[in-house]
């Protein structure tokens, strides 16, 4: 992991697999550049991953405002709040258009063009 701003080059562990070094510079990276508060914090949801649970994170986050909520082990694909919601009904959406556009021109391919137009379409409804 490298952040743009940082001139060190040992942001990953040593064998490539997060631990606690990694996510605290992380979270210092998000707090740095998010700028949320003890008076304004932020809610940020993560994995259930052990480093994300350290006492160091869990000090750090309250310091700055920001309270971490992490989702149960082996759960997270099934709780995503954006995949449960808002990316559920889209991909739906997105599906029937293309399906209702392949009806409409049998044996022609999907362009980029009517890709964007579908997309829009799909996007507008998933929004109601």
């Amino acid at each position: 992991m490298k952040f743009i701003d940082d001139d060190d080059d040992d942001d990953a562990s040593p064998n490539g697999w997060t631990d606690n070094t990694p996510f605290i510079q992380w979270l210092r990276h998000f707090i740095q550049h998010t700028k949320y508060t003890k008076e304004e914090p932020c809610i940020l949801i993560m994995d259930g991953h052990q480093s994300h649970k350290s006492l160091e994170a869990v000090e750090l986050a309250c310091d700055y405002g920001v309270i971490m909520v992490t989702f149960p082990p082996h759960g997270t694909h099934r709780m995503q709040p954006l995949d449960r919601t808002f990316f559920m009904s889209l991909k739906m959406n997105y599906n029937a258009a293309c399906n209702d556009w392949m009806h409409c021109h049998p044996g022609r391919r999907i362009s980029l063009f009517e890709m964007a137009k579908l997309f829009h379409r799909a996007y507008a409804n998933a929004r109601e």
